[in-house]
């Protein structure tokens, strides 16, 4: 149990860590040699130098050179405001940025009461053709506590039935564009999608693609998930915004960007990306959210709800993240720094530190799967687009 929370923490922190590409360089770039010393001299170096919060870090303590990396960047880090800057390997940095793949057992869940305010542990997420996908196991499925060394999986579905498994952690690719469907309402039609995060290959390829057929069945609703979206890279996130409000973003601010006062002339502006073809041209956009929408997605949300865009912009589910952060990544020795570098805000100047506010405020149950009728928060969107307002 412990190793797999450990994943997860790795891979939700590394998919909020990119958001955009540096203007220039900053005078700390490289390590001067990759003893353990000289490793966590660049780490502190570059918080002194680049750091959203250089002016925060407190003067180096000799003494912890010599602790593993993560443990020392973890003495430095401005704690009232980053839980977010971390370092992975650069393998690990391959694997989810450059490949797109992951390896582990596939699959994402969380501790819930049930109905007799007993804890259970739920699983909310499979990616596809993962071992855990091939194995069967089904959002909605309970994983049933068992002995500390017990290393199967006991199982139990909706129907009660159980069952026990053996998993092992095996390389799949991540696909971040799925479920698609089209919904045909009384008066709508009504494109969905969930979109998973803002960094992998093939992104815009995947979205665009999505969005053209959304475009040749001629959808004029559009619901994104965005639950479980950790965030990523922010030209991903300007192309989306475009994609969703073609003309009515078109030579508009995304975000502003502002870095320390060291760095103030990188401080700049992003714009939606030049319109697609496929873009549909809404005036209004469902989103559905949770405390796992997080940076990227929080920042396309914000972006669409600038007054100049002229764009409804309607979540459901849950109050946001609130990380209104970028990075760069830092490449040293056999490791890759992420820290906080910037803070961003959209052409309002209005931010999302303590997170996004939902429209419709609905936790969501894990009943059913994504892109189901029933699932609660599509569900409530769909009753929204019908009826104009929240069900709940």
């Amino acid at each position: 149990m412990i190793q797999k929370l450990l994943t997860i923490t790795i891979l939700s922190l590394l998919i909020v860590s990119c958001g955009g590409e540096k203007k220039g360089t900053f005078d700390v770039m490289s390590t001067k040699n990759c003893t353990q010393e000289g490793r966590n001299q660049f780490v502190y170096d570059v918080l002194k130098d680049s750091y959203l919060w250089s002016d925060e870090v407190s003067e180096i303590n000799r003494s912890m050179l010599s602790l593993d990396d993560r443990t020392f960047l973890n003495q430095y880090l401005y704690n009232v405001k980053d839980v977010y800057s971390f370092i992975i390997t650069k393998e690990q940095y391959n694997q989810h940025f450059v490949s797109g793949e992951s390896k582990d057992l596939g699959y994402r869940s969380v501790n819930y009461r049930d109905e007799h305010n007993v804890t259970r542990e739920i699983v909310k997420f499979v990616f596809p053709n993962s071992a855990a996908d091939k194995a069967g196991i089904k959002r909605s499925d309970i994983i049933l506590p068992r002995d500390a060394n017990d290393t199967q999986l006991h199982i139990q579905d909706q129907n009660g039935l159980s069952r026990v498994i053996s998993l092992k952690s095996e390389r799949y690719d991540v696909h971040n564009v799925l479920y698609q469907k089209i919904f045909d309402l009384n008066r709508h039609k009504v494109g969905y999608f969930l979109f998973k995060s803002f960094v992998g290959p093939n992104l815009i390829k995947n979205l665009n693609e999505t969005f053209a057929t959304f475009k040749r069945e001629g959808i004029d609703e559009l619901i994104i998930d965005l639950r479980y979206n950790g965030g990523g890279l922010l030209h991903v996130a300007a192309h989306l915004g475009s994609l969703i409000g073609g003309e009515n973003v078109k030579g508009h601010i995304f975000q502003y960007n502002r870095y320390n006062q060291k760095y103030s002339q990188y401080n700049d502006k992003t714009y939606f990306a030049p319109i697609p073809t496929e873009s549909l041209h809404l005036k209004k956009v469902y989103f559905l959210t949770t405390g796992d929408t997080v940076s990227a997605s929080e920042s396309l949300i914000n972006a669409l709800k600038a007054s100049d865009n002229g764009i409804e912009v309607i979540t459901i589910g849950m109050k946001t993240d609130g990380k209104q952060f970028g990075m760069h990544t830092m490449h040293y020795c056999d490791k890759v720094l992420v820290p906080i570098q910037f803070s961003d805000s959209n052409s309002d100047g209005d931010g999302f530190i303590g997170g996004l506010k939902p429209t419709c405020k609905l936790q969501e149950n894990f009943a059913h799967d994504f892109a189901d009728i029933n699932e609660d928060l599509l569900s409530e969107a769909l009753y929204h687009i019908e009826n104009g307002q929240c069900k709940r």
